[in-house]
């Protein structure tokens, strides 16, 4: 079992719910990439610092950031071309914000608006979308052989790939624009429209959130007016990337039984929004040990070893008929297990350690 056939990828998607590792298998898949000759950069949308903490370097922020040649040196490894971000959601946004407005006075009145500036880190599916603006970024500009995704943690395997959806039609807002039509007038015709229901509405919300905040609104969709096609035609370039044969998508996930539900779910609506699932990491699986369980015990120490023993092979077999569900969906050379380690992977030999399990 390995994902060898995988490090020829241009991009590499790492999903999954939250706390099965991903963020390591992104690492450990980029180390060996880089390892191997290919210029790679890992891009983490945690905002805990474990991409940070296991590369050995202090911070990472929105640009990317070369990994010292003497952190190489010290695992033991070669040095080699190997990035590593964090996602800046706002950042990006502002930067995105920036080329589709072209005009850099319009642009700079949007994001100094105040309701954007509420709502640019905050909006649901804001940081998806950005991950996804980011890997273009990336992507476009041609300076690396692969790019390694360390998606968010979630329940639906597509939160990544709606995200730009939900982005646009909330930005492009025909509703709520139809209602705030008289405030982006402005000035004292704010009110002097004959849509009289969005004057009733109008008033009423005022009352709620104060005539500030609602100019506020108003403003920001009156700019952002005329930018919807470009952030569509963008969603659906970054779709059309991930739908290539040069993208690969990977589900990692644990032995237990729940996060296996969650892994088989991911695995199928990915698959039925055409983005097959080219790889399966399942991640600190339990050890086995062989024990003669049958043998004479013969002192309470070597009892409480083979209650022990007991204990671990019903939990191996749990696990197995847990595992086999997920792994019948997945062949055999695209799949990998990685088994508990005896220490936190906080360094670049012990990524080397964990890549060594999943391209064997």
């Amino acid at each position: 079992m390995s994902l060898a056939g995988l490090l020829d990828s241009q991009i590499i998607v790492c999903t999954g719910s939250g706390g099965v590792g991903k963020t390591t298998i992104s690492a450990a898949i980029a180390l060996r990439a880089a390892s191997e000759g290919r210029k790679t950069i890992v891009v983490t949308i945690d905002p805990a610092k474990r991409l940070a903490d296991s590369l050995g370097i202090d911070r990472l922020s929105n640009a990317p950031k070369r990994i010292p040649a003497s952190q190489f040196k010290k695992a033991g490894l070669v040095p080699a071309e190997l990035d590593a971000m964090m996602l800046d959601t706002k950042t990006t946004f502002d930067e995105l914000v920036m080329n589709n407005a072209r005009d850099p006075e319009r642009a700079k009145r949007i994001i100094s608006n105040r309701f954007y500036q509420a709502v640019s880190g905050a909006l649901s599916g804001t940081h998806e979308y950005m991950a996804m603006e980011k890997l273009w970024e990336l992507h476009s500009k041609g300076e690396y052989d692969l790019i390694v995704i360390d998606t968010p943690p979630t329940r639906n395997a597509l939160d990544f790939i709606d995200a730009p959806k939900r982005m646009t039609s909330f930005l492009e807002g025909r509703l709520l624009k139809w209602f705030l039509l008289p405030a982006i007038g402005g000035g004292k015709g704010m009110f002097k429209i004959t849509n009289f229901a969005a004057v009733a509405f109008l008033k009423a919300i005022q009352k709620i959130i104060g005539a500030q905040v609602l100019s506020d609104i108003a403003e920001f969709f009156a700019n952002f007016e005329g930018m919807y096609e470009g952030f569509k035609e963008r969603a659906q370039d970054v779709l059309d990337l991930l739908m290539d044969e040069s993208s690969s998508f990977i589900v990692v996930t644990a032995p237990a039984d729940h996060v296996m539900e969650e892994a088989l779910f991911f695995a199928d609506t990915l698959e039925s929004y055409g983005l097959p699932v080219k790889g399966l990491v399942v991640n600190r699986v339990h050890p086995r040990f062989e024990i003669d369980f049958a043998g004479d015990a013969g002192s309470k120490p070597i009892e409480a070893l083979l209650a022990l023993g007991r204990r671990f092979e019903l939990l191996n077999k749990r696990e197995d008929m847990a595992l086999a569900r997920l792994e019948k969906a997945i062949p055999q050379d695209q799949r990998a297990r990685i088994p508990y380690l005896n220490n936190e992977v906080t360094d670049l030999a012990a990524l080397h350690e964990v890549a060594s399990f999943l391209f064997v």
